[in-house]
């Protein structure tokens, strides 16, 4: 009897080591690890949004994210070129990361306390707040004037627009859109009388739209920041794409950083340190 007692102590030990031998295993598991044996890295984007991720005249799908999201390739792989851009919809970007189908995503994701429950974000690599842009001869003239039951307010179909449209202007009518493109489009056909985008989108169109089309001032709600997305639980991919921000951002990678952020805004990107080293 004690025989069999001390046995089936023994045998249920080894099942325990097995089974705590198999999580430890399958903690390890990185995707970081699949990236650079594919020797290529899978990202979810935008294709239209300007001037972040847009397909061009020529037909060639870029934008300061989708080269951002090059130069990640750069860093992870080795070589820029060795990327899958998947296109998403602003409502497809998070479902294609929580289900394998990306690697990561970088797609004007702004970082919510409500998302971070569910998705895993780097540091921020770009700042932005929502804009609106009116027509020159608009009677909208400040963001108090949305607030108005004649006034229509396009923007894209993200719960964060939809809940700033209630907030900020609950006597509009809201018309919601499936990209910034057609958001912009209903501005300029007069179905939308005004549109709410991401800051980097808003100016963009207004540089290419100046004698036409202003920006309100000020902004709805507060600065906020823009980061790479993942599925949440893989530290080691989450510890490398926040340390290749950082060295972008802040650090050893700023200069590739700066000419890129110049290259899309037209100007320089926040200071390297917010401090002088010299």
């Amino acid at each position: 009897m004690l025989h069999r007692t001390i046995c089936a102590a023994a045998g249920g030990l080894a099942g325990l080591a097995l089974c705590l031998g198999l999580s430890v295993a399958q903690a390890q598991e990185s995707r970081l690890e699949t990236i650079v044996n594919r020797d290529k890295v899978i990202v979810a984007v935008s294709s239209t949004a300007r001037p972040n991720g847009f397909v061009d005249e020529a037909g060639k799908l870029t934008g300061f994210e989708i080269e951002f999201a090059r130069l990640m390739a750069k860093a992870l792989v080795g070589d820029a070129s060795k990327i899958e851009l998947m296109t998403t919809t602003v409502d497809g970007r998070f479902p294609a990361v929580l289900s394998g189908k990306a690697d990561f995503g970088i797609s004007t994701a702004t970082i919510y306390p409500d998302r971070a429950v569910r998705l895993a974000f780097t540091r921020p690599y770009i700042d932005s707040s929502t804009l609106v842009v009116v027509p020159k001869n608009s009677p909208i003239k400040t963001l108090a004037d949305l607030d108005r039951a004649n006034v229509t307010l396009g923007s894209t179909n993200s719960a964060a627009m939809v809940e700033r449209a209630k907030r900020y202007a609950p006597l509009a009518t809201p018309v919601f859109f499936d990209t910034d493109s057609a958001a912009a489009l209903a501005l300029k056909s007069g179905r939308a009388t005004a549109w709410q985008a991401d800051s980097a989108a808003a100016n963009f169109f207004v540089g290419q739209n100046s004698a036409d089309f202003v920006v309100l001032e000020g902004s709805l709600g507060t600065i906020n920041n823009n980061a790479i997305f993942m599925k949440p639980g893989d530290f080691p991919l989450w510890l490398a794409l926040d340390t290749i921000v950082r060295e972008y951002v802040n650090g050893s990678r700023y200069g590739e950083y700066q000419a890129l952020y110049k290259t899309w805004f037209g100007k320089d990107p926040p200071p390297q340190r917010p401090f002088n080293q010299n």
